[in-house]
């Protein structure tokens, strides 16, 4: 009998791409709140369940599942943190809760780099034992990094009976995929802090994909940074994009972000300034080193997906 993945969010566009990469000798149990887009030469078993609902424990009655990949996470900073909590961190523990009941064998946790958190003082690249750092004034990042603490604590406890592998991602970039990075490098002036250029680590979403997938073949457990290509100074990927930068003074900028993001017109929350103002350089070695993996797309080229 083939083994059962259960990709979680299977609606959203990372979980799409992973889902296409999938090896044949798997079979796929998806669970979502969207329509399922079709998957080329797959038939997918399809469950329209909130994770956050006890019903997520009937896909695991119905299947007998071996591995999971997490990818339902709300990252729209425009949900309500109250909601996003419910999503991030309380669907989160019921969904490992299952996996602990139901003998899940594999479990590959998606967290993100933000949650080291930007600061002057960060190194120059940030292993995965640096502390992860928390802003009252970026509510996201304190989800993201409430998540990423209980991932870690139930790894610890599962250890040496779940193989589980919690991935800490630079941004992630695409067609599919769909944040406020790559609405905010898609317009055409862009407004940056006057005075800073701090660099900026990007992967394609199909590179993403590849990485979830590595993980899924692979019995290795533990956390790990995984980048793209390389880095470059925000200044210098405006460039390539064809936008034109507009510095704005970092008091001005932050009102007149904030300020446009409660009209809807704004392509970034005010907070997420701090992002283009100070690093937050990863090192992903460990992930490329352990499981032999190397992006393929260029900066270039995983650039210009934003402009798809």
């Amino acid at each position: 009998m083939k083994k059962k993945v259960l990709i979680t969010g299977i609606s959203g566009g990372l979980a799409h791409q992973v889902a296409t990469l999938v090896p044949k000798s798997w079979e796929i149990v998806g669970v979502g709140l969207h329509t399922l887009r079709a998957v080329p030469n797959r038939h997918i078993h399809f469950h329209r369940v909130d994770i956050t609902k006890n019903k997520l424990e009937e896909v695991f009655r119905q299947h007998k599942i071996d591995a999971v990949i997490h990818l339902a996470l709300n990252d729209n900073p425009r949900t309500p943190i109250k909601q996003r909590h419910e999503i991030n961190v309380i669907g989160t523990m019921k969904l490992l809760d299952d996996c602990a009941k139901y003998g899940v064998r594999k479990v590959i946790l998606l967290s993100s780099a933000t949650v080291y958190g930007a600061d002057p003082n960060n190194p120059i690249y940030i292993p995965e034992d640096f502390p992860l750092k928390v802003t009252q004034r970026y509510s996201e990042l304190s989800d993201k990094v409430e998540f990423d603490t209980y991932c870690r604590a139930w790894m610890y406890k599962q250890a040496g009976k779940i193989d589980a592998i919690l991935l800490r991602p630079c941004h992630i970039i695409g067609s599919q995929v769909k944040n406020n990075l790559t609405s905010y490098l898609r317009l055409k002036y862009i407004p940056i802090p006057l005075g800073y250029d701090p660099m900026l680590q990007i992967i394609h979403e199909t590179d993403m994909a590849r990485a979830i997938i590595a993980c899924l073949k692979s019995s290795k457990t533990g956390i790990y940074n995984v980048t793209g290509p390389g880095e470059l100074p925000l200044t210098e990927i405006i460039n390539i994009l064809g936008g034109i930068p507009i510095p704005i003074p970092y008091t001005l900028g932050y009102y007149a972000l904030k300020t446009s993001w409660i009209l809807g017109l704004g392509s970034l929350p005010a907070p997420q300034l701090e992002f283009l103002t100070y690093p937050c350089v990863i090192d992903g070695s460990k992930f490329r080193k352990e499981f032999g993996f190397e992006p393929r797309l260029s900066l270039s080229e995983t650039l210009l997906a934003t402009k798809l």
